[in-house]
């Protein structure tokens, strides 16, 4: 979209001073115009060439009448003659044979003119005769420059006088005239001043545009849209809407290619713009960054034909505020209800499933198990002479094994395998789409582990040796229930403490030999 191609912080002139500069513009126009077709200004150059003929003319009769009386020169005559005109630097006499001799003035300074050259303007030679008509010598006559050669002499001219004269006390009367025209011809009145009054009343901005997208109209709630940084009354009526930087930026946003302004495509298409969702105010403050909705509809008159738009700015800035309060608040209580609910399936101690919880999502496995004939194996674990720990080393002792036992065991399943604290030391694991073989291979790998790094995790007690027992049973079809397989689980568990500890056991067990 067109946009002002002043910076903001330039002044922009009003109406009034705009078609001012515009009237005198013409008249000096028209006069220079005048002057070039009928010369109306008088040619200084051609004036002052007759004068200076004239001065030139005098002093040569003057210096002619001194040498046929016998070469006494009047130099008084020609002093008083020289000082009448203000354009004579200097006056010299050059006669054949002898130096020059300077009547007036400096004119080694002033005489720039080499021998043998013609006159100029500022450089005059006249040729002097004797009584008997032969060759006596030359005046030499340096005058002034005839243009002026400083911005001082430009405006001591007369003439530059005279058009500064003109131009100011017409650009005065004229800047009055357009003042007092213009009040009668506001196009602000175009809109009644009840209208104007019902607008501020709303909430929404509205502005009021010609076809030209000129504002004929701005209620206060679109002026109080405006930045800190602007002055809120700086919408004017009939100024452009296009020079409302901050409406534009805003409009055009972060797009490569901006798009068609809401008040063009409005009066193009005689109907309302899409209304699109707009950030008014400085990117580095957020705070004063106002989230707007904007839509533009244009104005018809009872034939159907556009003459105008109207421009509505609706904030939704608090309503955004409120979304991001009430989302924030749902976060919140999500984690909470979160933190809720692991504090009511987890053991606070190890982060493992509590016994309540391990049941019901263990019992849906379960039954996909049963219902699909997937793999499903349950293993059951147990820390070795865990009461040793306790009763040499403390509780706080045995805590720690029980944290770096569950740690390596919930560390070596998948995210889909159960992991409980099924009691005390003991630990119950529930591995869904698990072979066999697969999982007694786990069993001895967690062993593995939990013999060679779960004491070195336990920092109180230095060179402590922790081991486990690990008992596994596989899902059956026919199986009464879950609680069978964590029996099974449990019997297969007993048979590795039986047979030594620190081993993996696996249902079915053989029977203890009798004595």
């Amino acid at each position: 979209m067109s946009r002002a191609t002043l910076p903001a912080w330039w002044p922009r002139p009003g109406v009034e001073v705009r078609l001012t500069l515009g009237l005198v513009a013409i008249f000096l126009a028209v006069i220079f115009l005048l002057d070039v077709l009928f010369g109306l200004i008088p040619d200084r150059a051609r004036t002052e060439l007759v004068a200076r003929q004239t001065t030139s003319t005098a002093l040569a009769l003057l210096v002619t009448q001194g040498i046929e009386q016998g070469g006494r020169l009047p130099q008084a005559a020609i002093r008083q003659l020289a000082e009448q005109d203000r354009e004579v630097l200097s006056v010299a006499l050059q006669q054949q044979g002898r130096p020059r001799t300077t009547l007036i003035g400096n004119h080694a300074a002033h005489w720039t003119l080499p021998p043998g050259e013609r006159s100029t303007l500022t450089q005059v030679r006249v040729a002097i005769r004797d009584a008997q008509s032969q060759p006596w010598g030359t005046l030499e006559i340096a005058f002034r420059p005839i243009y002026p050669t400083s911005l001082a002499e430009v405006l001591a001219a007369p003439v530059v006088r005279a058009l500064l004269g003109i131009v100011v006390l017409s650009s005065v009367a004229i800047w009055l005239y357009l003042r007092r025209v213009l009040q009668h011809l506001d196009p602000g009145q175009v809109i009644p001043e009840r209208v104007r009054d019902a607008f501020d009343v709303l909430d929404e901005g509205i502005v009021i545009l010609d076809p030209q997208a000129r504002v004929m109209m701005a209620n206060e709630a679109f002026r109080r849209l405006a930045p800190l940084q602007q002055p809120r009354r700086a919408v004017t009526i009939g100024q452009p809407v296009t020079q409302l930087d901050w409406l534009c930026r805003a409009l055009d946003g972060e797009e490569p290619e901006p798009a068609e302004a809401p008040w063009t495509s409005a009066v193009r298409t005689a109907a309302p713009s899409e209304e699109r969702e707009v950030r008014i105010g400085p990117a580095d403050d957020p705070a004063q960054v106002r989230e707007v909705l904007v839509k533009c509809t244009p104005v018809l008159d009872p034939g159907g034909q556009v003459r105008g738009s109207m421009l509505r700015l609706r904030d939704v800035s608090a309503l955004h505020q409120l979304n991001r309060a009430l989302q924030t608040s749902q976060q919140a209580l999500r984690e909470r209800n979160e933190e809720l609910g692991r504090l009511a399936t987890r053991d606070p101690m190890t982060g493992c499933l509590n016994r309540r919880a391990f049941f019901e999502q263990a019992s849906r496995l379960f039954e996909l198990a049963d219902q699909r004939g997937e793999g499903l194996v349950c293993v059951m674990a147990d820390i070795d002479h865990f009461k040793q720990f306790n009763d040499r080393h403390g509780h706080a002792t045995g805590d720690q094994v029980i944290k770096a036992v569950a740690a390596i065991l919930a560390g070596g399943v998948r995210s889909t395998d159960l992991v409980c604290r099924y009691g005390g030391e003991e630990f119950c694991l529930l591995l869904p789409q698990r072979e066999a073989a697969d999982v007694l291979m786990l069993a001895e790998r967690l062993r593995r582990e939990i013999e060679d790094t779960a004491g070195s995790q336990v920092e109180s007690v230095a060179g402590l040796r922790v081991t486990s027992s690990f008992g596994m049973a596989l899902f059956e079809p026919g199986l009464a229930g879950l609680a069978a397989l964590v029996d099974r689980a449990d019997q297969a568990l007993y048979d590795a403490k039986r047979t030594g500890r620190n081993r993996v056991s696996r249902w079915p067990v053989s029977e203890p030999e009798t004595a």
